[in-house]
């Protein structure tokens, strides 16, 4: 980009007026300058052409730090000892020629070189880690994305979030235990220490002093586009320091209630998050983290096996897409044994009948005797039966305590 070039009058037209007050201007003189001005007009269109784009805008990478002005370099350099000095002399030279004082101007140089003495002084104690760097600083500053790649920031929207505030953009950690320095992390299934190891996880870290023992996960589940947003799962743990050595909380789910679980329900449809825990066939895809939980639970059984008795387990449905959830419906619920021994040798699923404990009843025989007058002689023959009479009001076909109905419903 070359500089404009600069009109000076080399022709004095007042002169020449005085000493030919009748005459008219010369012509010629007039056109050579009017020429100069013309040409110093075009250099100035040149120049901005070379730095304006036709929006209106600077084209990009033209505005270097020398062609800043001189306040401009002193905000974008403030530590530059040359700058201030150059900046000071500037302003004591400009009033010492104001003043037309040639003591002030020598005055001035002095306090110039004074200032930029001190100013080198300042600058070799200032942290310029704290500052930009003056190289480059202003590349692209026509351009959004350059400009933030220049600062390491990122779009509000997070859209060029990778390398800047994720240190990690792939599925690859293999151990959350190692991942310990602030920043967004993620991987697959199969991960160590992960929330589960079936899902994929985008995993939160922040890093609250330099020893890195004291460290805050928050995990989100990656989930199907399908599922609602109350199904997808966001879990916390924290690390700690246990004799010496970080150790690590177990993940805590920020879920109100977490996957899988049972609730009773005053109504007769289930509530946003819940199905119903009716023995219905779902889909794996539209309620993966009910499959997942379903799957890894330990209470799953074939088709076959559910049909056949086990209704108060998941089943594995077609083996493909599908699954089918517990029945509960018109069934007590009654706490798993878990190796107590009251209720021992059942497994978690399996569904008992009802039925009366064992039991005997004590009675008096009557003796022998004979009869008088008209009655006959009686005795108690050992072969005889009896019925002991109807039954009382309230039984009915099965054995059961006072009872009210609720809606099992299940978390999914």
């Amino acid at each position: 980009m070359s500089a404009p070039q600069p009109y000076t009058p080399d022709y004095s037209f007042s002169g020449y007026q005085a000493n030919n007050p009748t005459a008219p201007p010369p012509g010629s003189n007039l056109d050579a300058q009017f020429a100069q001005i013309a040409a110093f007009s075009a250099s100035i269109v040149a120049a901005l052409n070379d730095l304006r784009r036709s929006d209106g805008a600077l084209k990009n990478q033209i505005v270097t730090f020398d062609s800043l002005a001189q306040a401009l370099q002193l905000l974008v350099d403030p530590t530059n000892g040359q700058l201030v000095a150059d900046a000071v002399a500037t302003a004591q030279a400009a009033q010492a020629s104001a003043t037309m004082s040639a003591s002030a101007a020598a005055t001035s140089e002095t306090n110039a070189a004074n200032s930029a003495a001190a100013a080198a002084a300042s600058a070799g104690s200032v942290n310029l880690s704290a500052y930009l760097s003056k190289a480059g600083n202003l590349a692209g500053i026509g351009n959004a994305f350059n400009s933030r790649t220049n600062i390491w920031a990122m779009a509000r929207d997070g859209t060029d979030a990778v390398g800047r505030l994720a240190p990690n953009a792939g599925l690859d950690i293999t151990d959350y235990n190692s991942v310990i320095a602030t920043g967004y992390y993620s991987s697959g299934p199969g991960a160590a220490n992960a929330p589960d190891s079936s899902n994929y996880w985008l995993v939160h870290v922040s890093t609250a002093d330099y020893t890195q023992n004291y460290i805050t996960q928050i995990a989100y589940q990656f989930a199907n586009a399908s599922a609602g947003a109350d199904s997808v799962l966001v879990y916390r743990r924290n690390s700690y320091v246990n004799a010496g050595t970080r150790a690590w909380t177990p993940w805590i789910s920020h879920a109100a209630v977490p996957v899988g679980t049972t609730i009773w329900v005053n109504a007769l449809s289930a509530p946003p998050g819940f199905v119903k825990e009716n023995g219905a066939l779902l889909s794996r895809a539209s309620y993966p983290a009910l499959w997942n939980y379903a799957n890894n639970s330990g209470n799953i059984v074939s088709e076959a096996a559910w049909s056949g008795g086990n209704s108060g387990a998941f089943s594995t449905g077609d083996l493909v897409t599908t699954f089918r959830l517990p029945d509960a419906r018109g069934e007590f619920f009654r706490a798993y044994d878990d190796g107590r021994g009251v209720d021992a040798g059942r497994a978690i699923y399996a569904h008992q009948a009802d039925s009366l404990k064992d039991h005997t009843h004590a009675y008096t025989s009557p003796a022998s005797g004979a009869g008088t007058g008209t009655t006959p002689n009686y005795f108690l023959s050992s072969s005889a039966s009896a019925q002991t009479g109807s039954p009382s009001t309230g039984a009915a076909s099965e054995t059961r305590p006072r009872n009210n109905a609720k809606l099992a419903c299940i978390k999914f």
